[in-house]
This record gives structure tokens, C-alpha cells and sequence, in this order.
């Protein structure tokens, strides 16, 4: 019985010491301290890393601040695990202290350590126990009325994300509610929620369920669910650049009341993401998505969903959105319904 508890407990011992020694790492009781390049010191909790910049809640301000990681000397944040990413594309997951001089950064693991150059962070993000904590997003708003046709629309956007060790969950969704004399309702509707992961170095996996409506293309609801993956094609401090493709299926209905209903279908899709970041004055980012799809079960018939979105940050969380969208069918699902919609959005979006 003897050498049975002592085998036991020598196990739990090699079991437990990596997580003992690896949580004495952790300093919860600590503030997360950002040191800039002329020597000055700022400290808070450090929230994420994203696209060139990191976001800090102070400890004696009350709005998150944003710092260019160009003007960063040194990084300690200890409190939590973050899961952390280079623009080599490799991940991590530990606590970052300082690096073997200005401008670097220590990423300590639970069993080995990694030096990295600031700027080539990619993407931090708090592995927080609390489920609202983790999660960041976007949404705007944006209203056009003209007098002369007596036309009015508001425009809504959103996106938001939620992050684990491994996967990458977001929900976006673009709405347009049109008045006029003639119609009153949502005209167009774009809503997707996608659960992502990346695998290898340069390779990633999606999986999206989608809602659409476009009542200028003959279409009154479309259910759709994806599987696609595909290669990280560029992805540097500036660019990133992302194809895919898979297998979809849709279940349509026409705004035509003699044939609202299509049977299920099958099509291939082509995903291409771009995403330009720059880091000037103004600071202005640019979102472009375009998806195309082939139809296996409708002779001839493709179609094209395209979206290029421009921000212009004016303060911490409020910025100005342009976007342009091009939407095509060439056997839409009314057949009396126009083949293209286009149009270009104005809104001001707000962002946590």
C-alpha cells in the first residue's frame, strides 16, 4: 500500500509542479507598467495588442488610452496569461517582461523563453477568466435622408470578438433600413456569426453560419453555412492579406410571392480579406472583403459579395466609416430583380 501512495504522489507532484513553478510567474497584485522611449513610465492593465497599437486602462485615468508600439521601450505585464502572436505568425502563450534592450520583449512561457522585437507583435490578447472581458468589438451608426425623392435610410454596423487559447470567435453584421413612399423596412441585411482558428504557420480554418437579405437583388432571406480554409498569403506590421476556399450550402427565398421558395443548394466559395493599417496622421485603416461563390446546383449562376470599408479614427473609440459595397447575382432569386447593388455608407462608429 505504501509504494502505491508513493507512486500516487510522486505523480501529482510531476503533474502539478509545472503549473506551481508557472504560477509564480503571475503577479495579479501588480499594475502592468509601459515605458516609452524618452524614459517616461505608465501604468495600468494592459487590454490588448492589435494592428500596431496597444490599448492600456490606466490606473489614474478613465479612459483606456492607445499607445503606438513604435514608441514603446518596454513591456511588463504580469498579472495574466496572454495569449500572444508575431507577425512571423508564430503564437505564444505566458507574460511579458522586459527584452535585451530598447524597443524588445521577453514572452516567458511555462517552459521555454522567446525574445521579440515590439512592433513585430501582432495580436495580444488577455486570456481574462471573465467572460466580458474578453471581449472587444465595434459598432456605428450612420443616417442619409433626401428631401428631393423623400428618401431616408439608417445604417447599422457591428462586429464583435471573443477569444481563447486556440479559437477566434466573432459575429458582424451590416443592416440598412429604408422609408419611402413605396417601401418601409430593412432593404438590405448582411449577418454572420464565425468561429476561426489558425493552424501550422500560415494556414487557417472558418466555419460561418450567415443571414442575408437584399430586396434590390430579389432576395427576402438567405440561410448559409460555410466551411472553408485556406493560406495566410502576407502578414506584416502593415498588411494582411488572406484567401480561403470550401464548401457552402443556402437555403433561399424570393421576394417574388409566386416563387418564394428555393430548394437547397451547393456552392464553392472564395474568400479574399485584405486589411492596410497605417500608423500616420491621420491614422486611417483599410478593410476590404470579398467573397465569391459558384453554384453546383444552378447551371451558370455565380455571385459576388463585396465590401471595402475605410476608418478614420478622430479620438480613443470614436472614429468616421466609409464604406462602399458591390453585391452581385447572375440568376438572382426573382428573376425580375435587378443582377447588381451598389452603394456607399457614411457612419460614426464607436469602439470598446
Amino acid at each position: 500500500m505504501k509504494w502505491i501512495c508513493t507512486i500516487l504522489l510522486l505523480a501529482a507532484g510531476c503533474f502539478m509542479m509545472p503549473v506551481l513553478v508557472y504560477a509564480q510567474t503571475l503577479h495579479p497584485e501588480e499594475s502592468d507598467v509601459i515605458e516609452f522611449m524618452d524614459g517616461d513610465q505608465i501604468s495600468g492593465k494592459v487590454k490588448q495588442i492589435q494592428r500596431g497599437e496597444l490599448s492600456l486602462d490606466p490606473d489614474k485615468l478613465e479612459d483606456l488610452v492607445t499607445i503606438k508600439l513604435r514608441n514603446i521601450k518596454s513591456i511588463t505585464a504580469r498579472r495574466k496569461l496572454y495569449r500572444i502572436e508575431s507577425v512571423a505568425n508564430i503564437r505564444y502563450l505566458g507574460i511579458l517582461e522586459p527584452g535585451r534592450g530598447p524597443g524588445w520583449v521577453k514572452i516567458i512561457q511555462e517552459k521555454d523563453t522567446t525574445e521579440l522585437f515590439i512592433e513585430d507583435l501582432d495580436n495580444i490578447e488577455n486570456m481574462d477568466d471573465n467572460f466580458w472581458k474578453r471581449l472587444d468589438g465595434s459598432a456605428s451608426l450612420g443616417f442619409s435622408y433626401s428631401r428631393s425623392s423623400n428618401i431616408g435610410r439608417v445604417n447599422e454596423s457591428h462586429n464583435m470578438t471573443y477569444s481563447t487559447k486556440n479559437w477566434l470567435f466573432l459575429t458582424s453584421g451590416d443592416l440598412m433600413y429604408t422609408i419611402d413612399n413605396e417601401f418601409k423596412g430593412i432593404e438590405k441585411a448582411d449577418l454572420a456569426v464565425q468561429a476561426y482558428i489558425e493552424f501550422w504557420k500560415k494556414w487557417f480554418a472558418v466555419s460561418s453560419v450567415q443571414f442575408q437579405r437584399s430586396t434590390e437583388l430579389g432576395l427576402s432571406a438567405r440561410m448559409q453555412l460555410a466551411e472553408g480554409a485556406g493560406p495566410i498569403l502576407i502578414k506584416s506590421r502593415k498588411n494582411d492579406l488572406r484567401a480561403a476556399t470550401g464548401f457552402s450550402i443556402q437555403k433561399e427565398y424570393s421576394t417574388d410571392s409566386t416563387d418564394t421558395n428555393r430548394a437547397l443548394s451547393a456552392e464553392i466559395p472564395l474568400f479574399v480579406n485584405y486589411y492596410l493599417y497605417e500608423l500616420g496622421t491621420p491614422y486611417l485603416t483599410l478593410q476590404a472583403t470579398n467573397s465569391l461563390f459558384f453554384s453546383l446546383s444552378q447551371k451558370g449562376r455565380w455571385r459576388v459579395d463585396q465590401s471595402i470599408t475605410l476608418y478614420w479614427k478622430i479620438v480613443t473609440h470614436l472614429n468616421l466609416n466609409v464604406q462602399f459595397y458591390f453585391d452581385y447575382d447572375s440568376k438572382p432569386p426573382d428573376v425580375s430583380a435587378q443582377k447588381v447593388d451598389f452603394g456607399t455608407v457614411f457612419s460614426i462608429g464607436y469602439s470598446w
